[in-house]
Parts: structure tokens; sequence; C-alpha cells
């Protein structure tokens, strides 16, 4: 076979040669040596195309692919800030503010009191997250009508925003109830009312003074069924829009909220299994801007026409990091 295919090349060059030297008049020697250099060149490209560049144009493609519109519109990630903006080599560095200046009302002395300024600096490095790694038989993905690598680079975006959001949502909810931080946990038996306890969340946001701009109220699926019951015209608007507005907050439903321990009302440790003897299934309120989002750098890691797979393998890695930024203003309404 191999043979040939040289045979075939040599016939090609030479009819190429003789046709170029019956145009142009030049010595038929001469077109046979251009015409074997520009074959060269031709095969160089195609190999930096085919190999080399190949990965480049992977990079260009799918890391985009990752990063564009990470944050589904239907996600609670969506209320919290990003601050995506002030990452410098995957390192955050901002500070929380000091206290409040006072108010003086009808003042008579002067000079007026000042306090200095003390910001206290952070710097927080942004997380490691990688997918396990894919391969992509060459003999199988020949064969498919559809593109296996993109339709599997968007199951590594899926995963990591899967991680992600749960690791957000553990991050968001407050540990324990804890009235010197205005972190509020509401227990409520098997028959309680929902929609009173979102009431009495609303009460307690009112009671610090937080102007109600930025409330959000995560569902679990439980707790959301469980409004249905009691009022469906409420359910059906809450679910007619992501972010819709019920008694001051933004109303968003996930899956994957942490669970508390029922005797102690505390946070039960991430990845814990749920039982129902032991646990209390949980929604979660916070303000979107004391709780924060950050991606980073990603980079795809690939080897392409590996010999001993026989295709691609390929992941990715993703710097991100949620989190709070003064644990405070948050909430847990507890119910199974």
């Amino acid at each position: 076979m191999k043979t040939r295919k040289f045979l075939t090349a040599v016939a090609t060059n030479i009819l190429f040669a003789v046709l170029l030297a019956a145009l142009t008049g030049i010595n038929v020697l001469a077109c046979g040596i251009a015409v074997l250099a520009v074959g060269g060149l031709m095969a160089e490209a195609r190999a930096y195309f085919n190999g080399g560049l190949s990965v480049g144009l992977a990079q260009e493609v799918w890391i985009p692919l990752v990063k564009d519109a990470f944050y589904p519109d239907n996600s609670f990630l969506n209320a919290a800030s990003d601050m995506s903006s002030l990452v410098n080599n995957d390192v955050i560095n901002f500070a929380e503010a000091g206290a409040d200046p006072a108010v003086l009302k009808n003042n008579t002395t002067y000079p007026i009191s000042a306090t200095v300024a003390s910001d206290t600096p952070l710097s927080v490095t942004l997380d490691y997250y990688d997918t396990e790694s894919t391969i992509v038989r060459n003999a199988i993905a020949v064969e498919l009508v559809y593109d296996q690598r993109l339709l599997y680079a968007n199951k590594h975006k899926k995963a990591l925003f899967k991680k992600i959001g749960m690791d957000a949502a553990y991050a968001y909810a407050p540990t324990v109830n804890d009235s010197t931080k205005n972190n509020t946990v509401l227990a409520l038996g098997d028959t309680d009312s929902l929609i009173d306890a979102v009431i009495d969340m609303q009460k307690a946001y009112n009671s610090f003074d937080d102007d109600g701009s930025n409330r959000n109220l995560v569902l679990c699926p439980a707790h959301m069924a469980a409004i249905a019951k009691e009022d469906k015209v409420l359910y059906k608007a809450i679910m007619a829009e992501p972010g819709s507005v019920f008694y001051s907050f933004k109303v968003w439903t996930y899956s994957q909220l942490p669970i508390y321990i029922t005797s102690s009302g505390a946070k039960a440790a991430q990845g814990t299994a749920y039982s129902s003897g032991t646990h209390k299934l949980a929604s979660i309120t916070f303000l979107g801007d004391e709780v924060m989002k950050a991606i980073g750098t990603v980079e795809l890691f690939s080897k392409l026409k590996d010999p001993d797979i026989k295709g691609d393998s390929f992941n990715f890695q993703m710097r991100a990091l949620v989190s709070v930024l003064r644990d405070k203003y948050r909430g847990a309404i507890l119910r199974h």
C-alpha cells in the first residue's frame, strides 16, 4: 500500500512538472524541483494544522465555551456579587469596610469629630476545580454524525457548574442561628406553614434595617411543593419567572441545598447523607451583596491522538471561588 502511494505521488509530481514546463517554457528539471519543494511545504503545513494547531484551536473554542454564560438564567448564583473582574493571578485582593459614620443633627460643636477609615485588607485565593478526563475514541468519533468532543466539553461545563453550585449553596447558608450577626435559622414543625415562615424571615430582615432591594430566597423542592399545596396561585406566580419577588425576596429553587441537624439546628457537614430522623431540609436566604462568586483561569488539558488509547483525552481545570463576605444577614428555614 505504501509503495503504491509513493509511486502515485511520484507520477503526479512528474505530470505537474511537465505541464508547468509546457505552460511556462521553463526547463522540466527546474519545474520538477519547484513542484517537489511546494509539495514538501504543503506536507509540513498539513502536519502543523492537524497536529499542534488543533490544540490551539481547542483552547480558543472550548475555554470560551466553558466560561461564557456559565451561570444558567435560573440559578441563584446570578444573585451573588460577581468579583471576577477583581481576580489577578487567581487571587482577589479587597478590603472589608469599617463602620458607617455617625450622623449629627443640628450640630453646633466644631470642629466636627472624625473617625479614621479602618478597612480590613483581605486576600483570598481561588479554589481549584478539576474535571476527570474524558476519552473520545477515534474509531467511534469518525462514525458519529455529531462532534462528540464538543458534546463532552459541554458535559464538563455542566459538571463544573453543578459542583460550584453545591459549594455556593453550602457557603451561603448560615452555620447556626446567631443574632449577633443577624443570621436567622427558623426551625419548623412538620405541619407549620412555609408561607408564614417566609413572612417571619421577612420580619427578621426588616428588623436590621435592610433596604429590601437585594434579598434572595432559595427554596428546596420539598419546601416548594409545600408552598404549592398551601397556595397554588402564589406557587404559579413564583414559578412564572426565576427571581420573581415573594414577600420582598427574589425566589430561586435549587435541589442541592445543605441540610441541618434537628437536635441542634446547626448546619450538617457538607456531603452528609440526609436522614429524616436526624436532619431537616433547608431553604436559605441571603443578601446578594453579602455573598460573592468569581471565576479565574480556565485551562484545557488534552492529549490528541494518543497511541495508547487510540483517541483523544481531555479535561478542564477552573479556578473559582464562592463565599460569603462578612458572615452576616443569612437565613435558613428548616422543615422536613
